[in-house]
Formats: structure tokens, sequence, C-alpha cells
């Protein structure tokens, strides 16, 4: 199918009117009904991978969701085409697996990369927008397009950098992408706010350039403010101001199919149900009023920003650009430091720690809990500063968990229970990847310091020495799991 083809195929996509992206929390939402039409899921969070690094999906808890009344979009975070990397063949397996189940009439992919040839960012990066990095970006969609066989949106991806002096401007860069592919638009319009907050091109100059009929969803989330930097936080209320300049541009995308709120699922015990419903109403809003002209009042106007261009002496070749900035998210120094971009280096660097020491605290809630009562917050920050300059983010928390676990039985610290919680909870781990029955052996009853951590604080007491065994069996599960 030509390009000509691929774009006019846009037109004739189903509408689906309001979306949310799933997650289980969001599915015990009692929503009232009416207001949702469709859950937008992310096949990746529901699957593992094996001792082999097989990836497995879990077909039974796929079935499930389908079975939902909603209608169902695939929402890949595993394929990102804006990198020198193409997808790999398991993640085009489970898109084209999912897209047929939920029978998604798109689908769509971040305009990022997340990997080097080399090592794992933990993060969303921007691509390099140079006209190599292009020609990759296309290659890499007309690549998904032809493994998938759906239409694919790309995602308008948040960029905290600077922009660079030798680099296409986003709408630009955009816009040549779905020129060249006929691919449709993803815009994330909260992505777009947070870069002309934090000073790159604006809303306005950003929706002059891009193709407006090639946008076929649209993203909108709360944020944060950090370090003076807007953030992609995905946290809570949809900003006043977004909302205004969103209802003022709807009109214009005459081929938009659906709006989507995001919320991270871990937010939404923190704002409750209710929240989540006010929101979707606005959404809901948002969509039948579609077509009205909005004209933005004073107080929902955007400050004026000023463009704060970083002025290079060279133009990166993509793979040189994602070494130089993947080197410099995780924390490893640059002698050079050509990016001259510290601050905004320091959020992606913040962003990534957070996220890393979530996954490993998620996993090893004993055994992080002991060492951060026993040492002290910064001296268990220290650690964790000195494991990740070790190790390279890994995509998945518990290889993040593995790998932090080699890293203490390495450094063999002298602390009294430190082995024999880690010992337990990486046998946890490791009975929950491969269900096969484990029993830990204690030197001492560990049941007083379980008891205390779970409760946050030490035990006043420590266990009576002596020969103790902890059965951990694995959960009784009628889960399928498709090895890919």
């Amino acid at each position: 199918m030509g390009v000509i083809e691929k774009t006019l195929e846009l037109e004739c996509l189903p509408q689906l009117g309001v979306g949310i992206i799933y997650s289980p929390t969001v599915a015990n939402i009692n929503f009232p009904n009416g207001l949702i039409d469709t859950f937008e899921v992310e096949p990746q969070t529901l699957c593992i991978r094996d001792e082999n690094d097989n990836l497995k999906v879990p077909t039974e808890v796929f079935e499930e969701i389908n079975k939902l009344p909603y209608h169902k979009l695939v929402h890949s975070i595993g394929a990102p085409v804006g990198g020198s990397l193409l997808p790999k063949n398991d993640q085009l397996e489970l898109i084209k697996y999912t897209t047929t189940l939920f029978d998604s009439p798109w689908v769509t992919e971040h305009l990022s990369f997340n990997a080097t040839t080399e090592f794992n960012t933990g993060f969303f990066l921007p691509p390099c927008q140079t006209k190599k990095g292009l020609e990759l970006a296309i290659r890499n969609i007309k690549y998904l397009q032809d493994k998938i066989g759906k239409p694919i949106a790309i995602e308008t991806g948040v960029n905290y950098l600077k922009p660079n002096s030798h680099e296409m401007n986003d709408g630009s860069f955009v816009a040549e992408l779905c020129r060249e592919t006929g691919c449709g638009i993803l815009l994330d319009i909260h992505n777009i706010f947070a870069n002309q907050l934090n000073g790159r091109q604006s809303i306005t100059d950003f929706l002059k350039e891009i193709p407006l009929e090639h946008v076929v969803e649209m993203h909108i989330a709360g944020g944060t403010e950090l370090n003076n930097l807007w953030m992609d936080s995905h946290s809570g209320p949809i900003d006043k101001r977004l909302l205004a300049i969103t209802k003022e541009i709807l009109p214009d995308l005459t081929n938009l199919k659906a709006v989507t709120y995001e919320i991270f699922d871990s937010y939404i015990p923190v704002v409750g149900d209710a929240l989540i419903i006010s929101e979707m109403e606005k959404v809901r809003e948002l969509w039948e009023n579609r077509k009205e002209q909005y004209h933005i009042l004073e107080e929902e106007k955007l400050p004026k920003t000023v463009c704060n261009i970083q002025k290079l002496n060279q133009e990166f070749d993509p793979i040189t650009w994602e070494n130089m900035l993947g080197n410099h998210v995780i924390g490893r120094v640059d002698e050079h430091n050509v990016l001259k971009n510290e601050e905004r280096i320091k959020i992606y660097q913040k962003l990534i720690k957070e996220f890393r020491a979530s996954m490993v605290a998620r996993i090893f809630k004993l055994t992080t809990r002991y060492m951060m009562l026993v040492l002290g917050m910064e001296v268990f920050a220290a650690i964790l500063n000195d494991f990740w300059k070790h190790y390279p983010p890994e995509q998945l928390s518990y290889k993040e968990a593995k790998n932090f676990a080699a890293y203490l039985i390495h450094k063999d610290y002298k602390l009294p229970w430190l082995d024999r919680l880690l010992n337990y909870e990486v046998a946890v781990l490791d009975t929950l990847m491969d269900e096969t029955l484990r029993v830990v052996v204690f030197d001492a009853d560990p049941t007083p310091m379980f008891n205390a951590l779970s409760q946050g604080k030490l035990p006043e007491k420590i266990g009576e020495l002596g020969d103790y065994e902890v059965e951990i069996t694995p959960e009784t599960s009628t889960t399928n799991w498709m090895v890919i």
C-alpha cells in the first residue's frame, strides 16, 4: 500500500470517542454509563519474561480485557520508532496478537527511543531530529506498517532538552514522517504543552507545521512542575490552560477518531476514583463539543515563552546521539559534555533514578526497608547511585531487581540481616517467575523482623537463634502463558 493509500485509509477509521489508558485499577472504577467508550491497552505492561528472556503473554488476561464492554486500542510501548534499532520480533508478535484479538482499528507507538546498541536507557528519549535521524524513523515506521498490517499512528513526544541549532523543528520532523510514510499522528497535546512551557516549539507553531488531517487520536493528561520545568507526569487533573487550548484546536482536527486520558496507575489510589471520573467528564465534554469554535479567555492563556536554542557546532549522527544522550541520562559523564544541557539532563537523570529505585523497592520491600532503617536514607541513596554506575537500566522490574541483588552480593555489606532478607526475597522473586516451590532456611526466627519491616520499623527484639524454614509456594493461578 502506497503513501497516498495509507493517508486515505486514516479517513476511513471508525470513531472510538472517549478513552482512558487501561489498567486493572482503572477497570475497577465504577464509571457512569456512557462516560467511557474505549480502553487503550499497553500490552507490554501485562507481560513478563522467563529465565531465558522469552516474552510470556498472559492470553487469558487479554481475553478477559476483550470481554469488557468497550472498544479497545493497542498503544504499544515496546517498539518505539525514533531510534536506530528496528522493533524486535517478539514485540511485533505481541502487537499483532493483541491487535487481532482486540480488533484494534489502528496501533499507536512512540516517536522516541529507549535503548542504544549497547544498553537500555530506562526512559523514552527524544529522537535525533536530523536528516539521518529522519531517514531511520521513516524506515522504522514503514517496517512497523508492513509487519503489523494496520494503520500506525506515531505519538508526539515530550522533550525536556533545549532545541538544538542543528535539528529540525519538532513539527517539521513529524510532518516529514507523515509525508514519507502516510502514518497517522497520535497528538499528545500534553507533551506539546510541556514542550512549549519548557522553551521548545509552541503548540501554535507545531500545529502549523504538521498535517492536521493525519491526527487520528489525541492524548491528554495532567502534569506537575519540577525545577521550573513542566513534567509529563500523568499525575492528576488536566491544567485549565491545556483544556482551553485543546478546545481551541479541536475544530481543526477534522479526522480525529478518539481522545484518551492518561494517568499512571500508581496515582489513582492517591487522587481517588471521584477525581478520575471528574476528569473523564471533562474529556467527554471535549469530545462532544469538538466541532464548536472556542476563544481562549485571558486567564487561560499560556505565558509567552522564549525558545532557548542550544547552539551547537555539529550535526549529530543518530547512533552517536543515542549513545551520548543515553550515557548522559544514566549518569555516565561524557568528558566533553557536548550537549551543554546540564539542568535538563539532570531532569532525565532524576526521573530515571526514581523509576529504577521504585522497581527495586517494589520487589525487595523488606531488603530495601531494612537498609534504609539501618543505614539511613543518605547512605542508602549513595549505595543506589553506586549500583546505577555499574549497571545500566533494565526495562523489566525483575531484571533490575536481580541486578541489584547481584550488586549487593558482590559488595558483601556486613549488615546482620541483609543476606537473610535478600536471600529470601530473591527466592520469592524466582518462585514468582518459574512457579517452583522453594524452601528458605534461616538461622534465626525471621518473624519479628518480617512483622516490624512490614510496619516500616526495625524490631524491638531480634528472633531467637535456631533452625527455621520458610516455604515459598507458587501462587495458585489459572493463567495460561503464550511464550513468544
